[in-house]
């Protein structure tokens, strides 16, 4: 087996289940299980995991996270952000709505000589609150966004 082809890629979802939108991450997951992907992709429910997403990230060869981002931009638009980048923008307009800043975890793993190559996909929320579904506008968002993911994932193994 070559090196490119034992590349681990996590697609880590992170998010609250029953805040609606906020779990837009555990949701694309859900989905994506029902996907055949390589098999060096990995898909993991991160939750809530805060500091925990640094075991996930330092097991990675590359990761793509996918969150909530409240960017005041219009519900379902969806942002890629290189995580090096999401370092810079940690002051700016682009916030994880988890206790641990998610800018905050990669900055961690940089720090810690731990961070891979990583993508953050954030999608801005129509509906906060307490419902375990999706609002119809991040419904309509999900499949645009697995496309985009594997859209990713082939980028890597390419």
């Amino acid at each position: 087996m070559d090196q490119e082809n034992s590349k681990k890629v996590f697609v880590i979802g992170v998010g609250n289940l029953l805040l609606g939108d906020e779990g837009i991450g555990i949701h694309l997951i859900r989905e994506m299980k029902k996907e055949l992907l390589p098999r060096n992709v990995e898909l993991v429910d991160g939750g809530t995991a805060g500091i925990d997403l640094l075991y996930w990230l330092e097991e990675a060869d590359y990761a793509i996270i996918v969150d909530c981002v409240e960017a005041g931009a219009v519900p379902g638009a969806i942002f890629r952000v290189p995580g090096d980048e999401l370092l810079i923008e940690s002051t700016g307009q682009l916030i994880s709505l988890h206790d641990i800043n998610l800018s905050e975890v990669l900055l961690l793993a940089t720090k810690m000589n731990k961070l891979p190559p990583t993508i953050i996909f954030g999608i801005q929320p129509e509906v906060i609150g307490y419902q375990t579904e999706l609002s119809p506008t991040l419904q309509n968002t999900l499949p645009r966004l697995m496309q985009l993911i594997k859209k990713e994932i082939l980028k890597i193994f390419a």
